[in-house]
Formats: structure tokens, C-alpha cells, sequence
């Protein structure tokens, strides 16, 4: 494959934006910066930012189908459809079900082999039913390592990061389960309390799932999971589509936490890319109206958000810098999940996952493993 060359863009490094070429070899990138030498077909990107692809930490599907109950071609459409919006990684979230169609669940991702899909965010069994959100309480478990197993058995390598309510019985054992098949383990839809959360930290809890919903919130007297989050190194991840979070509390997530702790997410369901009508998630019926996904009890149930709006949304709401936003859309995750050897950053040698946008952050390409697979206008 002969080189491609993006030219005189303005790449966004993880401290600075500098103007400049990134040439692409075999996959890698070859070189950057304002010496790079463009290679082989050149497309210009005169104008427009250059930066790493997204990656995304819970997605429950988009354009249509859902990961739950997609067949290996809706997959790939789903993995496609957030392509478009410059995330070129994912985790394939699944909230709680039986373990028989869990299983299946993931059997059919694994077939399905998108380059784009990193792996699967298990949302559940393992949760509080006072803190379940738009899980259906039909499908959720008592903390239990051998059901844990059950669910798991074959599919290790797949599972990336795993939430659960660490004030349950039996969780600190699931901790350990969990960080023994490579996982991590996450805080979400828990009623736990500051000390409780800050136990499960002890045990190696490494994320708070959607900081600031399904969770026990910041008190004066008992300062919750959401405190426990904030007075920590540990990693939380935001649904900033000004639903989920008030622009202040992101604004304050953000000074209290900087921006090498904080990890964007879409928790982006079926309707995500589609007009409003009613949709589905985890068995239980959801209405899209004026893009918000509610259960019928108003109980909110993931977004229709994608990454380069997330992006956009988090850098208005903080007034950071832009390597900053883009930073808690790429590095973060690709650190949590141990893949920033090869991910998350403009760096040679690192995989051409990129995404090209304008000052609006709309996406123009979308470059995966070093080919284009998205360009605005032609899909």
C-alpha cells in the first residue's frame, strides 16, 4: 500500500495544535509535523485539524440496531454509523440481560471482527435495582463471581471494562475477578456510600461510569459516589450532551479532576443518528422526543450523541483548549484501557486512527488503520 499523506493541516498534538503534514505507512504514522515530508497520495487538509481518532467507552449501538440484539451485519453498521462521527474505537456496551443472550451477544461481536470495535463494556448484571436507571429489573443479578464466569467463559479477551455496585455482597471478589481476566473494573449504578466507593478504589476499581447519573450524588455529610469520584486519581467518564449534565457540573468535574482523568462517552443507544419515535433497550421501551431517550417513567435511557459532538459540547462547556477536549475523547480512554502504546495520540509509529474536522467539529475523514473510511459527502 503506497503511502497517503495529509498536508498542510493543523494537528492536535496533546498539548498543542502545530500546522503540519502526517504521513501514513502500512497502518502506522510514518512521520509529522512541519518537516514531514508528504508521501505518496496527498489529500490537503489545508485548514482543517488533524487528530486522533475517538475512542468510546460505552456505546449501546446506533443507526438502527442495538449491540444487544444485532446480528453481525448490524454490527458492523453500528461500528460504521460512529465511524462517521470520527470514532474510530469503541467498546461494544451491553446492559443487563440474561447470561444465555449475553452470551450470544458476544459471540456475535466477536464473529462480526469490526477493527473498530475494541472490545465490550459489560453495563451489568452486577448492579444496585435502586440505582438501575433504564436496566431492566427483570435482568439483574446478585453479585456473583461463578455467574460472572458463566457469562464470561471464552470471551475474556473481549471484555474490557465491567460496572457494577460495589456496596453489594460479593463485589470485592468480582473486583478481583475481574482484574484477573484483564478488565477493568468500574463504579456505576451503585447507591454506595463515599466509604464504600472508596473501598472498592482500594480493591481496584479504576472508573466511575457516567459520573453523576445512576449513582449516589454529593452530599454536605455524605459526599456519595460522586465524591468518592471526584476525591480520587480514578478515570470518570461524562455523557456531555447538556441532558445527562448541566454544563456546570461538567465545568466543575473538569477543575476538580483536570483533563487527564476524564474520559467522554456517548452511551449512545438505537435511535442515535434517527428522528424521534420510540425505540427499545434492554428489553424495555424507550421514546426519543427532541433527541432525549427516556424510559415512560421519564427516567433517562442513554443519549442519541455522538463523539464529535460530545467533543464539541465538553470544550464549550469547560472553555479548555481543544488538545485538552480532544485529549478526554482519545489518550484518557486509550490509558485506561492500556492501549496508549499504540492509540489515543499523534506519534510515529502509533496506528493512523484519525479524524479531520473543522472549526465546528464537523468530521470530514475519518481514517482507520490507515484508510479512509469516512469522507463527508460520500459516506
Amino acid at each position: 500500500m503506497e503511502p497517503l499523506s495529509l498536508g498542510e493541516g493543523l494537528l492536535v498534538l496533546e498539548d498543542r495544535v502545530q500546522p503540519g503534514h502526517l504521513v501514513i505507512r502500512a497502518g502506522k504514522i510514518a512521520e509529522l509535523g512541519p518537516a514531514a515530508r508528504p508521501r505518496g497520495t496527498v489529500i490537503s487538509v489545508q485548514g482543517l485539524y488533524v487528530a486522533p481518532g475517538f475512542i468510546d467507552l460505552q456505546v449501546n449501538g446506533g443507526g438502527g440496531y442495538n449491540f444487544e440484539d444485532a446480528d453481525v451485519d448490524e454490527i458492523r453498521k453500528i461500528a460504521d454509523f460512529h465511524l462517521a462521527h470520527g470514532t474510530t474505537g469503541l467498546l461494544a456496551s451491553l446492559v443487563s440481560g440474561p447470561i444465555p443472550q449475553l452470551r450470544r451477544a458476544l459471540g456475535r461481536l466477536e464473529e462480526a471482527g469490526h477493527p473498530a470495535i475494541l472490545g465490550v463494556h459489560l453495563e451489568g448484571p452486577f448492579i444496585s435495582s435502586h440505582r438501575r436507571g433504564a436496566h431492566n429489573p427483570d435482568h439483574i443479578s446478585a453479585v456473583s463471581p461463578e455467574r460472572f464466569d458463566a457469562l464470561v467463559q471464552g470471551f475474556e479477551g473481549l471484555i474490557k471494562v465491567v460496572t457494577l455496585a460495589p456496596e453489594l455482597p460479593g463485589a470485592e471478589l468480582l473486583i478481583r475477578r475481574i482484574r484477573e481476566i484483564g478488565a477493568v473494573p468500574a463504579l456505576g449504578h451503585t447507591d454506595a456510600t463515599y466509604a464504600q466507593a472508596k473501598a472498592a478504589l482500594d480493591q481496584g476499581v479504576r472508573l466511575f461510569t457516567h459520573l453523576g447519573n445512576a449513582m449516589s450524588l454529593l452530599g454536605q455529610r455524605e459526599p456519595g459516589a460522586v465524591g468518592a469520584g471526584l476525591d480520587s486519581e480514578a478515570y470518570v467518564s461524562l455523557i456531555c450532551d447538556g441532558v445527562h449534565l448541566h454544563p456546570a457540573f461538567v465545568r466543575l468535574v473538569a477543575k476538580v479532576k483536570g483533563f487527564n482523568r476524564i474520559c467522554l462517552i456517548t452511551d449512545a443507544i438505537s435511535a442515535t443518528g434517527l428522528p424521534d419515535g420510540m425505540y427499545s433497550l434492554g428489553g424495555l421501551p424507550i421514546e426519543v422526543r427532541g433527541g432525549v431517550a427516556r424510559l415512560p417513567d421519564g427516567t433517562l435511557a442513554g443519549s442519541t450523541l455522538t463523539m464529535d459532538q460530545a467533543v464539541w459540547n465538553f470544550w464549550r462547556f469547560t472553555g479548555c483548549s481543544l488538545p485538552e477536549a480532544v485529549r478526554c475523547a482519545t489518550l484518557n480512554p486509550a490509558r485506561l484501557l492500556g492501549i496508549a502504546d499504540h492509540k489515543g495520540s499523534l506519534e510515529a509509529g502509533k496506528d493512523a486512527d484519525l479524524v479531520v474536522f473543522d472549526e465546528e467539529l464537523r468530521v470530514h475523514f475519518t481514517i482507520l488503520g490507515g484508510r479512509i473510511v469516512y469522507r463527508q459527502g460520500l459516506g
